[in-house]
């Protein structure tokens, strides 16, 4: 088997981070060609479009699926997947590729695999067999079921996959392509030129942050399965992160799951009200200006992959709190915590008191785009009928 066709499919701006290094590695080899597929929040400005980042990137959005319902409840997550069900068939018949490729564990991903699966197209899982709360670890396994191959981020997903049921000759440890990313970033980014960017962009009372400022972050995401106590879990973190003794705060803005919408509500109140005093907010940062202002950070808090993920590369000290994370392989950046506003205090003041982590590999070093490529092109035949292997 030749692969000529790739056909990539990004449902939100984390999405795009991680296969970024992989269109590169495609822009590279002159054998293949790749389409992209941009849909979900990933188009919407109200979560952070990343379609200009694309374009300056030097790719282009091939398809834009119109697949994101208004609202971010349960009812509107099954929507917005079911609708870009609807809509992928149409794509994937009249590209007919030789391998889908999707990421990761949002609820739209289920749709590329389902579509993929039915339509006997080969497809290729990146970031399968972790372990996380929300319906992330629901969505993520049940991937790995209908995916062909799998791109795990260590040994221990190398594990988890086989334990499946998969074929151990079509699971490759290859590391989070993400990572590929982060550190050529950390190796060429210019601090004064991006914390100056960093000051023109975003809204808030905080005009202006350099390189040598302390500062903190929040990245908070809904938990889809405890969408009746996002609320009350949003306003502990929220009040407990604004309670910190560091003057600069950085709020970037949650994503699109179910319960985002009181996120970020809670968040205007108090705005309104002139109680977030210092505080820059952010809808979306292209990952250039991401990761330095991750790097620089005191620290990093909230319930983000990103934190144990990019976090424990760059080794920024990071506070994951609560269940959407919970099961997830970390590294000595972290320190995990309930929702408790006291035991949230403790622990970022534990964290911004402490020197930089040490730097952790536990999610792969640079390199994974290449390999991913690298197999894709050397495999000879992908059986389209699947069994399990035990």
């Amino acid at each position: 088997m030749k692969i000529k066709k790739i056909v990539l499919v990004v449902f939100s701006r984390a999405n795009y981070s991680t296969i970024k290094g992989i269109l590169a590695e495609i822009k590279k080899d002159k054998k293949i060609k790749y389409i992209l597929i941009v849909g979900s929040s990933a188009i919407i400005d109200k979560y952070g479009s990343i379609l200009k980042i694309i374009k300056n990137d030097g790719y282009k959005a091939h398809y834009l699926l119109q697949n994101q319902i208004e609202g971010t409840t349960t009812k509107s997550m099954v929507k917005t997947t079911g609708l870009a069900l609807y809509e992928l068939p149409e794509i994937l018949e009249k590209e007919n590729p030789d391998i889908v490729f999707t990421v990761g564990d949002r609820h739209e991903t289920i749709s590329t695999a389902i579509a993929a699966s039915y339509m006997n197209i080969p497809l290729a899982h990146t970031m399968g067999g972790e372990v996380t709360g929300s319906i992330d670890e629901s969505i993520r396994h049940a991937i790995t079921k209908l995916a062909h191959i799998h791109f795990v981020a260590n040994q221990d997903s190398l594990k988890r996959v086989i334990k499946l049921g998969e074929n151990k000759s079509t699971v490759f440890d290859v590391g989070c392509p993400r990572i590929d990313s982060v550190d050529t970033i950390l190796k060429s980014y210019d601090p004064k030129k991006c914390f100056k960017e960093i000051s023109k962009r975003g809204s808030g009372s905080l005009n202006n942050i350099i390189h040598t400022d302390e500062y903190i972050v929040l990245l908070y995401h809904p938990v889809t399965t405890e969408y009746h106590e996002n609320n009350k879990n949003f306003e502990n973190v929220l009040d407990a992160f604004l309670s910190i003794n560091i003057k600069k705060k950085i709020i970037l803005w949650p994503n699109a799951d179910a319960g985002a919408d009181q996120i970020s509500r809670i968040i205007r109140v108090k705005k309104e009200k002139n109680l977030l005093d210092n505080v820059k907010f952010f809808k979306n940062l292209p990952i250039e200006l991401y990761v330095p202002l991750i790097h620089r950070a005191k620290c990093l808090v909230g319930n983000s992959s990103s934190a144990i993920r990019d976090g424990a590369y760059i080794g920024v000290r990071s506070v994951n709190i609560g269940n959407r994370q919970s099961g997830r392989l970390i590294g000595p950046n972290i320190i995990s915590c309930s929702y408790s506003k006291k035991k949230i205090i403790k622990s970022i003041n534990l964290q911004i008191k402490k020197k930089r982590a040490t730097q952790s590999s536990i999610y792969g070093k640079p390199g994974a785009a290449k390999k991913i490529i690298k197999i894709l092109n050397k495999i000879k035949e992908i059986k389209i009928q699947k069994k399990i292997s035990y």
